[in-house]
């Protein structure tokens, strides 16, 4: 920890980064979200075994997509097994 905090002290006085830092954090940010909500996704098989086809689990009307504008969906897929 001791190279961090040196890293963070001296950067403080340097307001030019501050910009990079967030733009870095957002990205980083988004790159997580957009993992686990791939992982998640119904065309995705962890486990080949016991869930080989888990896209036959969506039932009519649920929102699979990521974004979905101007159309009307019953409810939201939520994976029940990993």
């Amino acid at each position: 920890m001791g190279q961090v905090s040196q890293f963070l002290k001296r950067s403080a006085s340097k307001p030019e980064i501050y910009p990079l830092f967030i733009i870095l954090g957002g990205a980083l940010t988004g790159a997580a979200y957009m993992s686990t909500h791939q992982a998640r996704a119904p065309d995705v098989v962890w486990n080949h075994k016991t869930n080989a086809e888990p896209w036959q689990h969506v039932k009519e009307g649920e929102q699979v997509k990521l974004a979905a504008f101007n159309q009307k969906y019953d409810g939201k897929y939520t994976r029940k097994e990993w």
